[in-house]
C-alpha cells in the first residue's frame, strides 16, 4: 500500500532546536512539491534559498501496520536533511536528486505521527554537483512527491523486469526482511500471458517497443499478501562503433538536453509538468533526451517509456571531482542509486556515469563503471567529456562538440576526436556558442536555427557519429558566474516559459507527423539594416514552398539539398520576392523574370550589392528600353521598397503532394488580440496538486506573435487554485505561460487575467 503525504504540511523558513518539539504558531501551510522561495524571473540572489528550514507533517496511517515494513520514501528533496519521527532521529541523509527511503517500521504509529524534516539547501562541497561553479540552480525545498509504504514483513525491492527483442524476460528484485518465493504473470492489456515460478522465461513474437509504437506490457509479480505491477517494454538497444541499433535496425539519434526547471519555482512542479514537458520534446521531433545534468522525476521518465522518446541518464554533477573520500563516495552511492531507480525504463539506452566534461580520473570511473555494470547489464555506460582523446572507461564516448562556430561548419570529424573504437555520440553542442534570449533580433534568432540545423545535416554525413544531443531544450537558471548576469542561461530552444524561439522548428521541420511552417524572419523593414529584407528562409517539411505577393503567386522554392544534402527536410531560402508579380509591357516575360530576379536580390540584400553582372543587365534594359532613372525608381518603389512606400503582404503556402498543408501570412498588421491557450479546463489531485499551463499571447489577424509587445498583464485567480508567480507579469517575446496550481479538494476556480486590451475569465474545476 502507498499512502501519498503530500497534503498540509506546516512551514518554517528556519530551524530552531525547540521546533523538534513544537513548531510555533507563525508556521504555514504548504503541499508538496514545495520550493522555500519563489524567485523572480530573473534578477535575484541563489543566497536567499540556501538555508536550513523546517518541514512537519502530522499524520495517520491509513491501513493495519502491526507486523508490517513501513517505509517511509522521498523521492527528492534539495540537498540533505535531520529527518525526525514521533521524536525519534531517523538521521541523516542526502538527496539532491535521488529518492531517499527510511525503514520507520520501529517508531511509526498508527495515529498521531509527527514527520519533522530539518532540511539544509545550502551547497556543499562535499556533495556532488558542489565543489566548484556549477552552470545550473540546484534550487531548494522538499520538491519531489513523498509517500509511506507499508509492506508485509518480506516484501521485494528494486524490481527490475527486463525484456529483449526476441521475448526473453529476466527479472530481478531484492527480497526484503526475508526469503520469498513469487508468481510471475506477464500481460498483455487484460491478456494474461503466461504465468511462471521462475524469473527467467521467454514469449514468441512480442510486440516491440518503438519510438513509432510505445508499446508497453505489464509485469503482476505475486507474493504473500502483496501484488506488484511493473510496465515494461520488450526492446534492445546497443550502441556500436558504426552507429546506435534499436531492435536491430540502425538509429541516428537527434536528441536535447533537458534541465528541470520552471519559472518562480524552480525544481517545484508535480507529475502533470512533467508529463508536459516530456510531450513538449516529443512534439518537437527528437527522439532522444538527455536529463543532463542530474537523475531526473520518475514522472518524466515514465512518460519517455509511454510516448517513445529515447533517453539517457547522468550523474549529478558539472566539471568538478574532488580527490576528497567524502566526495567521492558521495559519487559511487549516487551511481549505485541512479542505476536502481532508473534501469527498469524501457526508454533508458545508457547511463551517463562520468561528470559532465570533467578530467580523466582513471579510479573515480573505474569504479563508477564497475559499480553500473554491476547492477544492469543490459544497458551500456556513457561517459561525456569536451576534449578530444580523453581516456574512455565507459562503453560509449560521449563529446560535447562545440566546433560549430559558424554556417559553415557543424561537427568535427569523429577521427579528430580519437575515440578508441569505441561508439561515438555528440553529447552537446551550440548552447553558449551562440545564446539568444526570445527578444533578440530576428537575424541572431534565425542564425542560431540554421547553426542547430547544420549540425543535424553534418552529423548524419559521418556513419561514426550516433547522434547528437542539443544544447539545449529550454533556457534555465544559473548561477550569477554564468548566462548573461541576471541568472538565466538562454540556449534554449524554447524559453524558461516552454515557448519556442526560431530554433525549435530546426527539430520540428524534421520530423512528419505534424505539417511544419515557419518563417524566419518578420519581413518588416526596420528590423534590418539599410531596410532590405535580408535573408529569407522557410523551415517546413513539406516538398516546396509557394510564395504569394499580395494575393498573387510570385514563385516556388525547394529545399537546399546542395547546402544540406543530408537532412531529411533542408531548409527552403526564398530568392526572389517578386517572381511572376512583376509585369510591366515594357519588357517580355523572359526579361520580367530575370528583373524579378534582380530587383528581389535588391530588396534582400540591398541595391546597392547588386552582383556586377546583375548591375550590367539592369543597364542593359535601362538601355534596350530607353529608361530614364526615374523609371529605374518607380519600378523600384512599386516591386520593392519598404521604406517610404506601403509594405506588403506575403503569403507562404506550404505544398506537399501538389496539395497545401500549412500556410502563413505576413503583412502589414492592423488588428491585434490576445490568444489563450490550455489544453484542458480540469485541475486533477491525484497524490498531490495539479498544475495547468495557459499560454498568453498577443498576435495579429493573423496569428502572428507579436515578438515586441512586452504588454504587462493582471492575473487574478479566485476559488480552489492560486497562482504560481506574481500577480503582474509581462509579456517575453510577445508570450507568457502562466501556471494555474490546485488547491486541495474538489471545487471550482476562476482565472481573470486583465490587459489594457480586455478581460478574459476561464473556468476551471478542481477534482
Amino acid at each position: 500500500m502507498k499512502q501519498p503525504l503530500n497534503f498540509d504540511w506546516n512551514y518554517l523558513d528556519d530551524f530552531n532546536e525547540a521546533y523538534l518539539k513544537e513548531l510555533p504558531n507563525n508556521k504555514r501551510v504548504i503541499n508538496i512539491p514545495h520550493n522555500i522561495f519563489d524567485v523572480p524571473y530573473n534578477y535575484f540572489s541563489e543566497k536567499d534559498y540556501q538555508k536550513v528550514v523546517t518541514y512537519e507533517k502530522l499524520f495517520d496511517v491509513n491501513e493495519d501496520i502491526k507486523d508490517k515494513k513501513c517505509i517511509l520514501h522521498f523521492e527528492g528533496f534539495m540537498l540533505q536533511a535531520d529527518i525526525y519521527l514521533n521524536d525519534i532521529n531517523l538521521g541523516h541523509f542526502v538527496s539532491g536528486y535521488l529518492p531517499v527511503k527510511i525503514d520507520v517500521s520501529e517508531v511509526i504509529k498508527q495515529k498521531g505521527n509527527r514527520l519533522v524534516v530539518i532540511l539544509d539547501s545550502k551547497e556543499d562541497p562535499l556533495v556532488p554537483p558542489f565543489g566548484y561553479a556549477v552552470d545550473y540552480l540546484t534550487f531548494s525545498g522538499i520538491y519531489r512527491e513523498v509517500s509511506l509504504e507499508v509492506h508485509p514483513k518480506i516484501y521485494l525491492d528494486n524490481i527490475y523486469v527486463h525484456g529483449d527483442m526476441n521475448g526473453n524476460i529476466e527479472i530481478q528484485y531484492d527480497a526484503v526482511g526475508g526469503i520469498v518465493e513469487p508468481t510471475f504473470q506477464l500481460f498483455d492489456q487484460d491478456k494474461k500471458l503466461i504465468e511462471s515460478e521462475i524469473p527467467n522465461f521467454s514469449i514468441s513474437n512480442p510486440t516491440l517497443w518503438d519510438i513509432n509504437n510505445p508499446y508497453l506490457y505489464t509485469m503482476r509479480i505475486v507474493v504473500p499478501n502483496e501484488v506488484y505491477e511493473i510496465k515494461f517494454g520488450f526492446k534492445s538497444q546497443e550502441f556500436k562503433e558504426d552507429g546506435f541499433y534499436l531492435n536491430g535496425k540502425k538509429l541516428k539519434l537527434v536528441g536535447l538536453n533537458r534541465h528541470q526547471c520552471y519559472a518562480y519555482v524552480g525544481y517545484a512542479m508535480p507529475k502533470s509538468m512533467q508529463i508536459d514537458d516530456a510531450k513538449k520534446l516529443k512534439e518537437l521531433g527528437v527522439n532522444l533526451v538527455r536529463t543532463s545534468h542530474y537523475p531526473q522525476s520518475e514522472h518524466f521518465l515514465n512518460a519517455l517509456d509511454e510516448i517513445g522518446l529515447l533517453y539517457v541518464n547522468e550523474i549529478p554533477g558539472w566539471q568538478h571531482i574532488s580527490k576528497d573520500e567524502i566526495w567521492r563516495n558521495h559519487y559511487y552511492d549516487f551511481v549505485k542509486r541512479m542505476v536502481l531507480k532508473e534501469r527498469g525504463h524501457t526508454s533508458l539506452i545508457a547511463h551517463g556515469v562520468r561528470i559532465d566534461e570533467s578530467q580523466d580520473d582513471h579510479e573515480l570511473y573505474s569504479k563508477g563503471n564497475e559499480i553500473a555494470h554491476s547492477l544492469d547489464k543490459y544497458h551500456q555506460t556513457l561517459g561525456v567529456r569536451n576534449f578530444k582523446n580523453s581516456e574512455i572507461l565507459e562503453d560509449v564516448y560521449g563529446y560535447n562538440d562545440f566546433s560549430c562556430a559558424n554556417l559553415k561548419h557543424g561537427v568535427d570529424n569523429p577521427k579528430s576526436v580519437k575515440t578508441k573504437h569505441k561508439p561515438y555520440l555528440i553529447t552537446e553542442y551550440m548552447g553558449h556558442m551562440q545564446p539568444h534570449k526570445p527578444t533578440t533580433d530576428i537575424s541572431m534568432l534565425q542564425h542560431v536555427a540554421l547553426r542547430h540545423l547544420r549540425v543535424l545535416n553534418d552529423a548524419r554525413k559521418y556513419e561514426q557519429i550516433s547522434g547528437t544531443i542539443g544544447w539545449c531544450f529550454v533556457d534555465y537558471y544559473t548561477h550569477v558566474d554564468f548566462g548573461s548576469g541576471d541568472h538565466l542561461c538562454n540556449h534554449g530552444v524554447l524559453d524558461l516559459y516552454r515557448n519556442p524561439k526560431y530554433a525549435a522548428f530546426s527539430y520540428m521541420s524534421q520530423q512528419d507527423e505534424k505539417p511544419v511552417l515557419e518563417v524566419l524572419t518578420n519581413m518588416r523593414p526596420g528590423d534590418f539594416k539599410e531596410a532590405s529584407y535580408q535573408d529569407i528562409f522557410v523551415l517546413t517539411n513539406a516538398d516546396r514552398v509557394d510564395l504569394y505577393k499580395n494575393d498573387e503567386f510570385a514563385a516556388s522554392f525547394y529545399p537546399d539539398k546542395k547546402k544540406y544534402k543530408y537532412l531529411k527536410h533542408p531548409p527552403v531560402q526564398v530568392l526572389d520576392v517578386l517572381g511572376e508579380t512583376f509585369k510591366d509591357e515594357r519588357f517580355n516575360k523572359k526579361e520580367a523574370l530575370k528583373l524579378a530576379k534582380i530587383f528581389s536580390y535588391g530588396g534582400i540584400y540591398g541595391f546597392n550589392n547588386l552582383k556586377p553582372t546583375q548591375a550590367l543587365y539592369v543597364a542593359l534594359m535601362y538601355i534596350k528600353h530607353h529608361l530614364s532613372w526615374s523609371d529605374l525608381v518607380d519600378l523600384w518603389n512599386t516591386h520593392i521598397s519598404t521604406w517610404g512606400g506601403y509594405a506588403k503582404t506575403f503569403t507562404f503556402k506550404a505544398i506537399k503532394d501538389d496539395k497545401v498543408i500549412i500556410e502563413k501570412t505576413i503583412r502589414p498588421s492592423h488588428r491585434f488580440h490576445m490568444n489563450y491557450d490550455y489544453d484542458r479546463n480540469i485541475l486533477l489531485n491525484e497524490e498531490t496538486y495539479d498544475v495547468l499551463p495557459i499560454r498568453v499571447s498577443f498576435v495579429d489577424e493573423d496569428d502572428n506573435v507579436m515578438k515586441y509587445a512586452n504588454k504587462a498583464i493582471d492575473i487574478k485567480v479566485e476559488g480552489n487554485a492560486e497562482l504560481i508567480g506574481p500577480n503582474m507579469q509581462t509579456l517575453l517575446g510577445g508570450q507568457i505561460t502562466l501556471y494555474i496550481k490546485s488547491k486541495k479538494g474538489p471545487g471550482q476556480a476562476k482565472v481573470i487575467i486583465s490587459s489594457e486590451l480586455e478581460t478574459k475569465e476561464i473556468e476551471l474545476e478542481v477534482k
